[in-house]
């Protein structure tokens, strides 16, 4: 038996659709009634069918994924939906390129160059400021005359013949009025006292050194020291001397064990003109002859011109 609608004709109820994409699976009972049963157009309208039994989800974890999320619920490290429906747009990334190195290096070497230059400048000004006394006692075994006997340094003591010092090698004091040449002279014998002490009273450093305690090479590197720089500097060999080298300028003496020590080369750079008591005296045009008894070249000519031969107060002209 079937019911009539008042629309005329029957409609089946449709059934719901299947979870998760499955096919729907109805009984074969609740299919009959379905053709036997027919329901108003109006509750039709209302209320849609209910399906009988809805299909098992393939996979506990499938319908997991598949089910919307709840409302309300964050997604932990996700970034919020955009406004408007669309994709929210993406932050460029901002790549550092590190820094430029190349000017600040520069900068910097600029700057420790122009630190350099100061202090240098400064250290000579400090340098300069100093007397050579001073400078002489920084120099570690150097002696300083000077303190000791102020009449030792004093200038124009000329005398004509053989002198004795107290010093050995001599300093200063009574020379004679002849000096030795001194333009980077390296004399390969001994040379006389009185003449190498007038070339220290110009200003000239006086090396010497003991052929006995020295060897050859080393000999020949304290030559190459001399010659380096050849104004105002002489060198011969000197018997007797308790060091290997003894260095001498006006009033200061520095005695070594070795040619190379460096000493030596301070020692000259500080008191090579520096210590001279006739500024501006002269290195060239003296006596070039070695032996260790002094030249009085002058002496006849001042006893023809009726001085005092013993005190000679004006050098003579050189001869050779």
């Amino acid at each position: 038996m079937s019911i009539s609608t008042q629309g005329g004709g029957s409609r089946r109820p449709s059934a719901k659709k299947a979870v998760a994409g499955a096919k729907p699976k109805v009984s074969e009972d609740t299919a009959a009634e379905a053709d036997d049963v027919t329901v108003d157009d109006e509750e039709t309208d209302a209320e849609p069918a209910k399906a009988t039994k809805a299909a098992p989800a393939k996979k506990a974890g499938a319908a997991a994924k598949s089910a919307p999320a709840k409302v309300g619920a964050k997604k932990v490290g996700a970034r919020p939906a955009a406004k408007g429906g669309g994709r929210r747009p993406v932050t460029p990334v901002r790549v550092s390129q590190g820094r430029n190195w190349g000017p600040i290096v520069l900068f910097g070497v600029v700057i420790l160059a122009a630190v350099a230059i100061v202090g240098f400048g400064g250290w000579q000004v400090y340098q300069k400021g100093l007397s050579v006394e001073q400078r002489v006692n920084k120099i570690d075994g150097a002696v300083d005359y000077r303190k000791k006997d102020k009449n030792l340094v004093k200038g124009q003591q000329h005398a004509w013949g053989p002198q004795t010092y107290t010093q050995n090698p001599p300093v200063g004091g009574k020379h004679n009025p002849n000096w030795q040449n001194c333009m980077g002279d390296v004399y390969d014998a001994p040379i006389a006292k009185e003449h190498a002490v007038h070339s220290m009273e110009h200003g000239a450093v006086w090396v010497t050194y003991d052929k006995s305690k020295l060897s050859a090479d080393q000999v020949a590197k304290l030559s190459a020291l001399v010659k380096k720089n050849p104004d105002h500097i002489l060198m011969s060999p000197y018997d007797g001397l308790d060091k290997a080298v003894s260095v001498q300028a006006w009033g200061f003496q520095l005695k070594v064990d070795s040619a190379t020590d460096p000493r030596i080369a301070e020692f000259i750079k500080v008191t090579r003109k520096n210590a001279a008591v006739e500024v501006g005296g002269t290195c060239d045009t003296g006596i070039t002859e070695t032996g260790t008894t002094p030249h009085d070249i002058g002496k006849d000519a001042q006893q023809q011109q009726g001085g005092d031969p013993s005190n000679p107060t004006m050098p003579a002209t050189p001869g050779n």
